[in-house]
């Protein structure tokens, strides 16, 4: 669904939701969106990797580089980005993007629309020769983080593994473009009536959303975020 049809759809269901109020009594809207462009500005999003070993010189291997930046080499876009890459030696890499969410109802759950937009340059052709990228995107109560497990950085939740979803993370498809290798923008979501996704809040009314590529390819990856939008529901 394109971001204005998500903007369109979020707006009628908030007018539903505020008429249901019977008797015009206060109460909270149980449906709501929050729409972060990054052309305005980073909106406090925290970058970070996993999936890859602890060593010392492990993160200049990988070439992990992140940037809030303009510059999309080989494309027309030229609005702001958050820009993630890594060479995934290890077809495991994960980069990922979370923030915090606060406001909302305690120890509820909510259901959770998320619709994310980049810059990909990964062709079908080319992706299906060695691997394939896949996009993530969930929300848990406590902060998504990475710790080191064996030897290697891994991510404190369930994100799966891959392709496969995990019980905090589901999977909103690969990252395919019908470009020429060139970045060309792509939308994913969830959209689809089986692809519900449902996150408790904790006792402070807190959620911590957490959007990320999970990849099996054995190349660099590169992304540029451009912008996340994610409804909320409560049940």
């Amino acid at each position: 669904m394109k971001l204005c049809s998500q903007a369109i759809l979020v707006l009628i269901l908030v007018i539903f939701s505020a008429c249901s109020f019977e008797g015009g009594n206060e109460g909270p809207l149980l449906i709501f969106s929050r729409d972060y462009d990054f052309n305005e500005s980073q909106h406090e999003w925290i970058h970070g990797f996993a999936e890859y070993p602890a060593g010392p010189d492990d993160s200049t291997l990988y070439q992990l580089k992140y940037a809030y930046t303009d510059q999309v080499v080989d494309s027309k876009l030229t609005k702001k980005s958050v820009m993630l890459s890594g060479k995934n030696l290890n077809r495991d890499l994960f980069m990922f993007l979370k923030k915090k969410i606060t406001g909302l109802k305690p120890n509820t759950d909510y259901t959770l629309t998320f619709t994310v937009e980049l810059a990909s340059e990964f062709e079908a052709a080319f992706l299906n020769a060695g691997g394939s990228v896949y996009l993530k995107a969930g929300a848990v109560d406590s902060e998504p983080e990475r710790e080191i497990r064996s030897g290697n950085y891994v991510m404190n939740i369930d994100k799966g593994n891959q392709e496969t979803a995990g019980t905090d993370m589901t999977s909103l498809g690969e990252i395919v473009t019908s470009g020429n290798n060139n970045y060309t923008l792509v939308t994913r979501n969830n959209a689809m009536a089986n692809s519900r996704y449902v996150a408790r809040s904790n006792s402070a009314g807190e959620l911590w959303l957490i959007i990320g590529t999970d990849s099996n390819l054995e190349a660099t990856t590169t992304v540029f975020y451009t912008r996340i939008n994610v409804v909320f529901s409560a049940s």
